[in-house]
């Protein structure tokens, strides 16, 4: 299977590398702005007309994110199933033209949000499904961390993050909050949100978002923001018979109900879960299977983020 990476950014670069791990990829391709030539084994290409004469199968869309619609609309038209690194997009334009080339090519497609894969929330989802603890009431999810830490080797000033049209900003950067939350607990009937600049950060994008959401009887709130000098990444479900808290920093899961409680605690590499992610789009390749985060259910999740970030104003 011949896999065309476009956009070979840090997390292109996480994705080269373990395909190049990945039994079903024979040969792999990169487009990308300039090319430059460091890496190995590796031809790049950077006019998109030129990749996909190559015929590529698969194509992976890990450019900046106000490209990554138009990009999979190119691949798409020319018949590769497509991956997205999230978000799908920064906004509306061009979303509903990919679904609907997805649907009338029978692509298989899949939105990158690899916490759906992390152990973690195997471990809530099968509470959630067997109701051990009753029914769901409510959750807060919350992801806070320091943008300048994030990549170490850019000035954070000069990162997509920092810039609102590129796709930059803490609810868009930090959208697997409402990605997981959609999935463990949605579709959701409601949204709202406050989203601001509310530290030193210089950058144009907002750096805090206070999001509330509800789903049937299920009422939940996600705090996430690119200024918190201690990491945080937790949720926390409230159920009939007890309360989970799961803690993605520590990889623990304490589940406390009214006789006591337990804690799971989970071990897992970041590359074990991507590398999960991986095996189900390309199963679900292999099988011409619908993923579980297709590009119709990333449309969802733009949907829910685009409103939180507008519903404010």
């Amino acid at each position: 299977m011949r896999v065309l990476v476009a956009g070979v950014g840090s997390i292109g670069r996480r994705h080269l590398r373990l395909l190049r791990e990945h039994q079903e990829v024979t040969d792999i391709v990169a487009y990308r702005r300039s090319v430059v030539g460091d890496i190995d084994g590796v031809n790049e290409f950077d006019d998109i007309d030129e990749v996909l004469d190559l015929d590529p199968d698969v194509a992976f869309i890990t450019n900046p994110t106000h490209l990554h619609v138009k990009t999979a609309i190119r691949c798409a038209r020319a018949g590769c199933d497509i991956f997205i690194e999230k978000p799908l997009s920064n906004d509306r334009e061009g979303v509903d033209e990919l679904c609907s080339l997805a649907v009338e090519r029978d692509l298989v497609t899949m939105v990158g949000c690899q916490l759906r894969f992390t152990p973690i929330l195997d471990f809530v989802n099968e509470l959630i499904a067997n109701k051990e603890l009753g029914s769901v009431l409510s959750f807060e999810a919350y992801s806070g961390s320091y943008l300048p830490d994030w990549r170490p080797n850019q000035d954070y000033r000069e990162s997509y993050s920092a810039d609102p049209d590129a796709g930059g900003g803490a609810v868009l950067d930090l959208i697997h909050e409402i990605d997981y939350t959609h999935w463990l607990f949605g579709p959701f009937d409601e949204i709202c949100g406050r989203v601001g600049r509310v530290s030193s950060l210089k950058i144009d994008s907002e750096d805090t978002a206070l999001m509330t959401l509800r789903s049937n009887q299920v009422l939940g709130s996600i705090h996430v923001d690119y200024c918190r000098p201690v990491p945080r990444r937790t949720l926390e479900v409230v159920f009939d018979e007890g309360v989970v808290t799961a803690d993605f920093i520590e990889q623990t899961v304490t589940v406390e109900g009214r006789d006591g409680g337990k804690k799971e605690s989970f071990n897992y590499e970041r590359d074990e879960i991507f590398r999960r992610q991986l095996n189900h789009f390309f199963k679900s390749v292999d099988q011409r299977k619908s993923t579980f985060n297709d590009v119709q259910e990333g449309k969802e999740v733009l949907n829910l983020a685009l409103k939180a970030k507008s519903s404010h104003r």
